[in-house]
């Protein structure tokens, strides 16, 4: 491939990096896999359909390649025109370069600090828009390539930061919950469209560590005293995201109110959310674990465990032993753990 169709696919990949999409996936192999008619290919070796975006894997690392030198050229010309009018011409050409060479370098390495951070300094200088930043990198954690790694959601909680600030929280509220919180409220329309884009990437990639504790971190941000209301409301009984806001608010409301009487209904939807859980993936630890924080020892739970627990994990069960093994080892445990809880 010629320097110069090097260097249209770079511009044809920012320039759809950019719009952005609402979705990327890196896919393996070249164009020609994908796209078997050579005068398609020609016009642009990228899939975009329905605003979706696949990027095949070899047309991404000769844009790489083709980004390094640009990237580091244009930020270079950018700090040294820092203080000139950015409406300058050669200012202008660096800025792009610099926001089109870091989309490309951040989409290959999604840990790029040093990308990163120039994308940051040039919302800073506000010459990248705030709420395309957040679209940008919605885009990016779309992918399973990108959802992994942790820089890029610490990039979007900084983002949030700016974009949501609160200015100080009362005393002993998120920032003691969590050291070092982020310090921004999101409402609820944007609480769920957080939640939404972390529920994907963690279907995407289950051991998510950094989706999971940005979620958390999202939903302590809907605690700030006088909005939390607002925030539960826009969210369902039935979601776990619900759950776990309804656990963290009873948290706060311990130290606040002990006598609240609208927890006791809220937690009894939620009790049986996780028994319905635990019925339906018997196979997933994670579900017992959660069963037992919400645990109750009422006919509900006793009816439980004899008709499901019990049976579960009886040897002569050989039909559902076989179709989960980890399910009755979830349930012994859980069995073992109940008779220690009612000695």
């Amino acid at each position: 491939m010629t320097d110069a169709s090097v260097s249209t696919c770079f511009r044809s990949l920012t320039s759809l990096l950019l719009k952005p999409p609402a979705t990327i996936e890196v896919l393996p192999g070249d164009a020609s896999i994908w796209i078997p008619d050579v005068e398609e290919r020609s016009r642009s070796p990228f899939l975009f359909t329905e605003n979706n975006l696949g990027v095949p894997e070899k047309e991404l690392r000769r844009s790489y390649l083709f980004a390094v030198p640009v990237f580091s050229a244009a930020r270079k010309a950018s700090e040294f025109h820092t203080l000139e009018d950015p409406s300058n011409h050669i200012m202008s050409s660096a800025i792009q370069d610099l926001i089109d060479s870091s989309a490309v370098l951040i989409l290959m390495n999604p840990a790029h600090q040093t990308a990163l951070n120039a994308r940051k300094q040039l919302i800073v200088r506000n010459l990248i828009d705030m709420g395309e930043e957040l679209k940008f990198t919605a885009a990016l954690l779309s992918s399973r390539h990108c959802c992994k790694q942790g820089e890029l959601w610490y990039h979007r909680q900084w983002l949030l930061r700016r974009i949501y600030p609160v200015p100080s929280f009362p005393q002993g509220l998120i920032t003691d919950m969590i050291p070092d919180s982020p310090n921004f409220y999101l409402p609820p329309n944007d609480l769920s469209a957080e939640i939404h884009l972390v529920s994907r990437a963690c279907e995407l990639y289950p051991r998510n560590y950094f989706g999971w504790t940005h979620r958390t971190i999202c939903i302590l941000s809907a605690l700030v005293s006088g909005r939390s209301a607002a925030s539960c409301s826009g969210l369902s009984l039935t979601s776990p995201t619900t759950v776990l806001f309804i656990t963290l608010k009873h948290s706060q409301r311990l130290t606040e109110d002990a006598e609240s009487p609208l927890l006791p209904d809220r937690l009894h939807l939620v009790f049986g959310h996780a028994l319905t859980l635990v019925r339906a993936f018997p196979e997933h630890e994670t579900l017992w674990q959660y069963l037992r924080v919400f645990w109750d020892e009422s006919d509900v739970a006793t009816a439980f465990v004899t008709s499901f627990v019990l049976p579960l994990q009886s040897p002569r069960m050989t039909e559902q032993e076989s179709e989960s093994p980890s399910g009755v080892q979830h349930a012994c445990r859980f069995l073992e753990w109940r008779n220690q809880r009612l000695k």
